[in-house]
């Protein structure tokens, strides 16, 4: 406006234009709304510059929220990264990084090892049945590997029958040599016998004793055996009678079997193969008790 740069305007009632500019501030001075002046060339001066001002320290602040938000985005992936690096941690420890050499040093050498013996690996792949293989019919292999599982839990007797067969191909003596080899067997079986019968007549007189001894549990008295070895073999000796509460073989009792077991093995060595007249004499030796004792077990 014209009027605009004259400053004998303020305070006077502005003209009265419809529609305008000054219609509004007319309606305003007229309400008793004061207008202010409009700036001066000073006031425009010392606001442009604090303007500048203000706008430096604006760009200065941007500048330094800029650098600020650059280092939380470093922050940030750092983070990221250790984050990460926790989380794989046990992959790259030390115990674990020498498992995997160890790995790649054994997948390295059976790739060796197939490469070296690639020529076989094509060959063995190439024959329909390896030499060490049976070959069997499509319709026999059930029936054949179920022969093969019986015969797996007799391979410990297949093995001992084979090695007996084969040691018998190779002997080569003559018949006299198997017949020194054969015979000390019908003596050891002898042998075996008379102890076998020994032992259950021996068996059979300790379960007299005990029949005895428990049914002269209620007597006070014990009889004491005798002090000469030969006559409790003979068969003058008194009945061993220990105590009732005592259940374990007395030393008497041991004195007693180690005679008898003693003459048992004379008997043996004097006698040769008379096998029944010694065991009849060891038993009835053996069976043979005081008649003191016949009576009170009577």
């Amino acid at each position: 406006m014209s009027t605009g740069s004259d400053p004998t305007w303020v305070g006077r009632k502005p003209l009265r234009r419809i529609g305008g500019m000054s219609d509004a501030l007319s309606i305003a001075s007229d309400l008793g709304f004061s207008v202010s002046p409009p700036p001066t060339q000073e006031e425009l001066q010392n606001l442009s510059t604090t303007t500048g001002e203000k706008g430096d320290d604006l760009i200065r602040v941007l500048r330094e929220l800029t650098a600020v938000q650059r280092k939380i985005a470093d922050l940030q992936v750092e983070l990221q990264g250790r984050k990460d690096d926790k989380n794989v941690a046990y992959l790259t420890h030390v115990s674990e990084m020498e498992k995997k050499c160890e790995t790649l040093g054994r997948i390295t050498t059976i790739l060796k090892d197939v490469i070296q013996n690639k020529d076989r690996i094509i060959a063995r792949l190439q024959q329909p049945y390896s030499l060490d293989c049976i070959p069997v019919e499509a319709e026999y292999q059930k029936q054949f590997s179920e022969l093969l599982m019986k015969a797996a839990s007799d391979y410990g007797a297949l093995t001992a029958s084979v090695a007996d067969f084969q040691w018998s191909q190779t002997f080569k003596e003559p018949p006299s040599v198997w017949g020194e080899m054969l015979r000390p067997i019908p003596v050891a079986l002898a042998s075996c016998t008379r102890f076998f019968e020994a032992m259950s007549a021996m068996r059979e007189s300790f379960s007299t004793l005990q029949n005895l001894r428990v049914g002269h549990s209620a007597s006070s008295v014990p009889v004491t055996p005798a002090k000469d070895p030969s006559q409790r073999v003979s068969g003058n000796t008194d009945c061993v009678t220990p105590p009732p509460w005592r259940t374990e073989p007395s030393f008497d009792d041991l004195a007693i079997r180690s005679s008898r077991r003693h003459e048992v093995e004379q008997q043996k060595v004097e006698d040769g193969n008379n096998i029944p007249g010694d065991l009849n004499q060891t038993d009835q030796r053996r069976l043979s008790w005081p008649p003191s004792v016949k009576k009170n077990g009577t």
